[in-house]
């Protein structure tokens, strides 16, 4: 939950300003407030150290060894880094060998000495050129130019002449070296590099103990800064200091200043003091706070939205992935991280916890809904019995055989067989096509994506319900918008001449269901610019507007139906395949197939339930644009 910060200023001996500031960093709840550009004097040792330890990260694992002094880290740092830049110089120089051997290896090896002499005693100069391939053929040269052969899509040529000369569509090229030296120079480049990467090798045991030297490091830089917030008073004698504090964390502070010479006062927020945002969560709550940092931090006055954002990311992934067999595979893959790493604390556990969830929730929901790896189930099959889909369809079937309406009708005149059938399983299963030795239930079908997109619009209605009576204290016009919201839901069924679930479920008629929608709809947006006007003036009219914007997210949460019909076809499509197939191409199909469409589901689920949550629903409930609440405190390894 969010808790207020107060503001606060710190006045003690200089003596005890140093023991202050580590004490507070101990406790880790006072965010001091910067008053100067930061120091960058430490930062240096501190990126030598994080690159340090990225180049370890490359290397082989090996038993870690523990120094005694964190001073000895610095010339670790230096000796790693400066082993890894000549690495680096090495690897660029074999580089650029390899590509002048490629380059001059057409013409052979031969001596750069033996062919100085012959120039010098023949009087003659030698020159190397290359033109594009099919050159020799095309273009005849001199007799004094000879085709040594052609390589790379290039044709190569040699030359001797009393005087350097130059022909017409050939480039002169220089070889510094023969490939028999490049050669050479290769190899010992190769065994330096071996030998750098052996001594580099050696330091991958020093991992642990630089990352421990870095969290000192950051530590007493940390604490660095902290102090430079401190402003003398009486020629040094004492400090001052100003900070934030959460009002739940004021008596562990004042705890800690009564050994100490400093006392602390309370003082007032001024217009310019931007506030920070301070979050206490635990369990679930802490899950859903990682969450929400993806997008934002909540202003100071925000109510805390962790834990609902969480169930309803959860909610929305499992609709989207809607796959009980990829929600089990998840689950193996968490138990099995749990089982290989249980030692996993902070961040790493809590992202550990919410995979699980989200294993849990898409297991549930495929439960729910009868899909497992695109099987198909029979509408009487026994798996059916827990299915909350079959149970809705049944419903529904039951609702058009009651009223005998244009619905029950249509499936009559298509099904004849369906005629004088009262029990609305049997009539689900005999609604039923056989192609190609394959049995479809066409009503049970139809019916199930029906209610599968209504079911994404229900929980779109009832997410940003839910978002506005959040803030509906805080702005009164929600209470029209969410008369608008029911009303929408009432109506619209009898204007598409659609069946809903509010019928077969709930009992409401059509047509009265449609009056009292019309009569929400219309008396909610009034409601909703009246109390505007009251709020925003003229300006209030405006607010009418807000219908479309409602609209238009309400129908962004089809997006949930979408991508989980998109999944469960081409599930579907791959399962009918294989059944063709020979059993090895069917397996390697079946894996690729479903291995791709896990990934593409996981990436569905995430990146439209999570901007479901922080662009929709965070639209009513949500300011935002807050800033963290960074205290001074220690840095510990997890």
């Amino acid at each position: 939950m969010r808790h207020d910060v107060k503001k606060f200023l710190f006045v003690g001996a200089e003596q005890d300003r140093k023991v202050f500031f580590q004490e507070a960093q101990q406790i880790g709840v006072v965010n001091f407030i910067e008053t100067a550009e930061q120091s960058k004097e430490g930062l240096s040792e501190v990126n030598d150290l994080v690159a340090a330890i990225k180049v370890l990260r490359g290397l082989p694992t090996m038993e870690q060894q523990e120094l005694e002094a964190y001073s000895l880290a610095h010339a670790l740092v230096q000796k790693i880094l400066s082993l890894k830049h000549d690495l680096e110089k090495l690897y660029e120089d074999r580089r650029t060998t390899r590509l002048e051997i490629s380059r001059v290896a057409i013409f052979g090896d031969f001596s750069q000495k033996d062919l100085h002499f012959i120039e010098q005693q023949g009087h003659r100069k030698m020159q190397f050129y290359f033109a594009k391939q099919g050159t020799a053929i095309e273009h005849p040269q001199p007799s004094q130019v000879l085709y040594v052969g052609s390589e790379h899509g290039l044709d190569y040529f040699v030359a001797i002449n009393e005087q350097p000369m130059q022909y017409e569509h050939l480039v002169e090229m220089r070889i510094e070296h023969p490939v028999g030296e490049l050669r050479n120079r290769y190899a010992q480049v190769e065994k330096e590099i071996h030998l750098q990467e052996q001594r580099l090798k050696g330091y991958a045991k020093y991992n642990r103990f630089l990352h421990n030297a870095l969290v000192e490091t950051l530590n007493a830089y940390h604490l660095e800064v902290a102090e430079q917030d401190v402003k003398p008073l009486l020629d040094g004698s004492l400090f001052l200091v100003s900070s934030w504090i959460p009002v739940n964390k004021i008596q562990e502070v004042d705890t800690l200043i009564q050994k100490l010479n400093v006392h602390m006062s309370e003082i007032a927020i001024e217009p310019t003091d931007r506030v920070p945002t301070y979050l206490e969560n635990e369990g679930l709550h802490r899950i859903g706070e990682d969450v929400i940092d993806i997008y934002d931090t909540p202003s100071v006055t925000d109510k805390d939205p962790s834990l609902w954002v969480l169930v309803a990311f959860a909610l929305f992934f499992a609709f989207i992935v809607g796959d009980a067999g990829y929600g089990t595979i998840f689950l193996g893959i968490a138990l099995y991280i749990r089982y290989k790493h249980s030692n996993l604390h902070g961040m790493k556990q809590r992202m550990l916890n919410l995979f699980t969830i989200l294993s849990f929730a898409t297991i549930a929901w495929g439960v729910l809904t009868t899909s497992f790896f695109g099987i198909s189930f029979t509408p009487d099959s026994p798996v059916r019995k827990v299915s909350l889909l079959t149970w809705l369809v049944k419903n529904k079937t039951a609702y058009h055989m009651a009223h005998k309406d244009s619905v029950y009708e249509y499936w009559v005149k298509k099904y004849p067989q369906l005629q004088g059938v009262n029990d609305p399983e049997e009539f689900m299963t005999k609604a039923e096509k056989t192609k190609d030795g394959k049995t479809s239930y066409e009503l049970f079908n139809k019916f199930s994506d029906n209610i599968m997109l209504e079911l994404a619009l229900f929980v779109g209605v009832v997410h940003l319900i839910i978002s506005m009576i959040r803030y509906l204290n805080r702005n009164w016009v929600f209470l029209g918008w969410i008369a608008f919201i029911v009303g929408g839901y009432l109506y619209t069924p009898y204007y598409l001449k659609a069946t809903s679930l509010i019928h077969f479920l709930f009992g409401i008629n059509p047509s009265t269901g449609a009056t009292d929608g019309v009569y929400l709809m219309l008396g909610g947006i009034a409601f909703a610019v009246i109390v505007s006007i009251f709020k925003n003036k003229l300006l209030g009219i405006l607010e009418v507007t807000m219908a479309i914007q409602i609209f238009g997210d309400i129908m962004s949460y089809l997006r949930l139906y979408a991508l989980g019909l998109a999944g469960s076809i081409v599930t579907a499509t791959m399962n009918d395949s294989i059944s063709k197939m020979h059993i090895f191409f069917a397996i390697i199909l079946l894996l690729a197939g479903h291995l791709v469409n896990m990934a593409l589901a996981i990436m569905g689920g995430v990146i439209h339930g999570l901007r479901l949550n922080f662009l929709e629903w965070y639209h009513y409930s949500f300011e935002g644009g807050g800033k963290k609440f960074t205290p001074l405190r220690k840095i510990q390894i997890e």
